[in-house]
């Protein structure tokens, strides 16, 4: 019964497919873009009525439909898989159905033989099969795609590490924060070998005030025998760095009440060898913001930081509500100086907390400087007389780097939040917004700024690690200081001036349309390094699970605002590309200073800001942004399956040698197999360069990276110099961390260890014990 009611079923789906396709297709129209499904469409309404009639010419009229689509995708160029995918799938997978007994017999009912000698039959099957398999083929690749690659400096130190690159002691590894290792043991020729060591396991915290999101990020550190970790919710151990037994552990009990985001990003170390108590000791932010000081030998808290070994980081904010002020990221520490930031409640109304930053002595957690851009500089020597310090201007809540030889710290600076309007926002500080600051460490004086957007109305706060190289140049190396953005370009200004060392221009962008509000009319764009950011999207880049999906991802694009880069927020609702999570985030970049390559992670993922006028009678959106005539709603760019709207790929790994400035390779990371329509896995291995991407790499003398990061939630090793993956595995949960590597301190071997637990992306998130995982080769 049912296989004769099949062909019936066909019918009404061609039908009903080609009255969507040729509705969406008027709409289409109506915005000015003339679709092919103009004519698609209705061929798939006549194909299902000569279908239901039982009519040859059903066959005749899909064989058309499939053959306009597929000469469509060449002539666009859409033959790179996955763009192909959306545009033939439908038509791959109905047209079989065609040659089925049931349908045939339909199409000829008064004998198959007959029907059979007018039409194609099964033996002419063999073709189609295989242009789908042709289809299919270029998505299962896995390869680099490649530029025509410059030729790499030779690596300009032998592969012997020093006894310095045998710990880890810092988040990005060393002074210059370029996440990298000078231990070579694990090489391109070997690195397939890796098999795990050890693994140790945190319990996952029960109970209490329970924020919306945990997220293990936590890089750890690793000096003498021992590694650091800590978890989301600020509890420390330390761990046998040649067996992960647990050495000790500590638990600040941190009060979690009204925090949106639970998150350790790591800790900073700090000798004090005049300090009876503590001469080693690690430095953490917590939620309920303290700087708490621990004896690195114990785990103790050390009596001679603060008050019992903890600083109250809400002194001199003025009143702050539970969970609008905390730390995430580890103190920068030089000098004996240990300089925070904070992070804020994002969007939820202005006047928030300070972005005030502050430099700590890191033996007894006095209070040496505060940096309160919103107000001149004072000659009050107590930093605390400034206090209360100016509400709502701009944090920094990532990672700072700090030089030595220059005395600075180099800070990245978010956004005055609420993020998308800024009329209420103090011309005082404005300059500072989404800024590279270089503070004196000794003073916390304002040396240079560097302004990355201007009037900041797109959350383009920068949030990676800056990092620390010389570039040779014709008067001799400069120190440069390397900050990538959220946009996904990469600045790079003088360390002792914050000149550009390479060009940057100003470019027109467009402006506002929103009453009250104003944009700038120019913004700078680094014309001196690679844009990775992508080309502005179009029609030809709309994506989804098929050709349904992509005509509703179209008009959905039509409907927006969207100019290319720099599109203001709007009350229609604009594309924000490569989204207000894309580009370079926290995790950072990664510098190979013997080879001169700078690895460069991103993340292409549009999203949608929507303003709401208040009073216009239309719901809040799900940012706030109390004080201010707006509310904004916030939306992925994604179908109603779940699925990007954009097409593949949304994470990608770029090596771009310094000397010629030029891109050496680029490819996606991270494949298909935890992510789905609705948020089912799919399990397929497809490489689609899994989003999100957070988390950042390691580069190694081997001419290895290390990286995980990706939604797939797995650990690679990547050749550095062509970017084919050598190794891969699974980890037991999140992958949202950057990994380390390190020379054991007994058996010699080099180890990668990576923290993997408590995640969250595209709408889901677990809370699930906290993983600490090593990798050595096999011997």
């Amino acid at each position: 019964m049912v296989w004769r009611i099949m062909p019936i079923g066909l019918a009404i789906l061609l039908i009903v497919s080609g009255i969507a396709l040729t509705g969406g297709a008027v709409i289409l129209a109506a915005t000015g873009l003339i679709a092919l499904e103009l004519v698609t469409g209705p061929i798939l309404i006549a194909a299902g009525i000569e279908l239901w009639r039982g009519r040859r010419s059903a066959l005749q009229l899909f064989i058309g439909y499939f053959l306009l689509v597929w000469i469509s995708a060449i002539l666009e160029g859409a033959l790179d898989g996955w763009s192909l995918l959306p545009r033939v799938d439908f038509a791959c997978v109905v047209l079989p159905l065609f040659f089925l007994p049931v349908v045939r017999k339909r199409l000829a009912p008064n004998g198959i033989s007959r029907w059979w000698q007018a039409l194609p039959g099964y033996r002419r099957l063999a073709p189609l099969v295989v242009i789908v398999l042709l289809t299919v083929a270029p998505v299962l690749a896995n390869r680099p795609t490649a530029a025509p690659a410059p030729a790499l400096q030779a690596r300009s130190a032998p592969a012997a590490a020093s006894a310095a690159s045998a710990d880890w002691p810092a988040f990005g590894g060393n002074p210059s924060a370029n996440k990298f290792s000078a231990l070579a043991d694990i090489t391109r020729d070997n690195a397939a070998r890796l098999k795990p060591l050890w693994h140790y396991t945190e319990p996952a915290k029960l109970g209490g005030p329970t924020p919306s999101i945990r997220k293990d990020e936590a890089t750890p550190l690793k000096i003498g025998d021992k590694i650091f970790v800590c978890t989301s919710d600020n509890v420390v151990f330390a761990l046998d760095a040649e067996s992960g037994r647990r050495v000790w552990r500590y638990d600040p009990e941190t009060d979690e009440t009204g925090v949106e985001a639970a998150i350790c990003r790591g800790l900073a170390y700090a000798q004090r060898p005049d300090a009876q108590d503590c001469p080693h000791r690690l430095l953490m932010g917590t939620l309920d913001a303290r700087l708490i000081a621990l004896d690195a030998e114990t785990g103790r808290p050390c009596s001679d930081f603060g008050v019992n070994g903890a600083v109250n980081l809400l002194a001199g904010l003025g009143p702050v509500k539970q969970g609008y002020y905390y730390l995430t990221s580890p103190p920068t520490i030089l000098n004996g100086v240990a300089v925070i930031g904070g992070i804020v409640r994002d969007n939820e109304e202005t006047g928030e907390p300070s972005g005030v930053i502050r430099g700590y002595d890191t033996g007894s957690g006095r209070l040496l400087w505060a940096w309160d851009m919103g107000r001149p500089p004072s000659p009050a020597t107590d930093p605390m007389a400034e206090a209360p310090y100016t509400r709502g201007t701009p944090n920094a809540w990532t990672v700072f780097s700090a030089d030595a030889k220059l005395g600075l710290v180099f800070v990245p600076m978010g956004n005055g939040t609420p993020d998308f309007v800024a009329q209420h926002r103090d011309p005082v500080w404005e300059p500072y917004a989404s800024a590279l600051v270089a503070l004196d460490i000794k003073t916390g004086k304002l040396r240079w700024s560097f302004q990355t957007v201007h009037h900041d109305v797109w959350d383009n706060d920068l949030s990676a690690q800056p990092v620390l190289a010389d570039l040779a140049t014709p008067a001799g190396p400069v120190p440069i200081v390397m900050i990538g953005t959220k946009r996904a370009q990469i600045f790079v200004p003088d360390g002792r001036s914050g000149r550009p060392v390479l060009p940057v221009e100003e470019r027109p962008v467009p402006q506002t349309d929103i009453a009250g509000e104003r944009t700038s009319p120019t913004q700078p764009l680094s014309v001196g390094m690679p844009d990775l950011g992508g080309h502005r999207l179009g029609d030809a880049d709309m994506w989804g699970a098929s050709p349904f999906d992509r005509m509703f991802c179209r008009i959905k694009l039509r409907q927006l605002r969207y100019e290319g880069p720099f599109t203001p927020p709007s009350l229609r609702g604009s594309l924000i590309y490569p989204g207000l999570a894309g580009g370079v985030d926290w995790g950072g970049m990664t510098f190979d200073p013997g080879r001169q390559v700078l690895m460069v992670p991103t993340m292409h993922l549009a999203q949608i800001v929507t303003l709401i006028k208040r009073g216009s009678g239309a719901a809040e959106g799900n940012a706030p942004q109390r004080g201010t005539p707006y509310s904004a709603k916030l939306q992925q760019f994604m179908t109603r399956l779940g699925i990007p709207c954009q097409r593949p790929p949304y994470a990608q790994l770029t090596a771009i040698d310094l000397n010629s400035r030029q891109i050496v390779w680029q490819r996606p990371i991270g494949t298909a197999e935890k992510i789905g329509p609705l948020g089912i896995p799919s399990r397929l291995p497809l490489t689609i360069g899994a989003p999100p991407l957070i988390g950042g790499g390691v580069a190694t003398a081997g001419d290895v990276t290390f990286i995980g990061a990706v939604g797939d939630r797995r650990l690679r090793a990547i050749d550095s110099l062509t970017g084919r993956e050598l190794w891969s595995t699974a980890l037991p949960e999140g992958n949202q961390a950057t990994p380390i590597t390190y020379r054991a301190p007994r058996s010699h071997r080099q180890i990668v260890v990576m923290v993997s637990g408590s995640w969250a992306d595209l709408g889901q998130s677990r809370n699930v014990p906290t993983h600490v995982v090593a990798y050595a080769l096999d011997d």
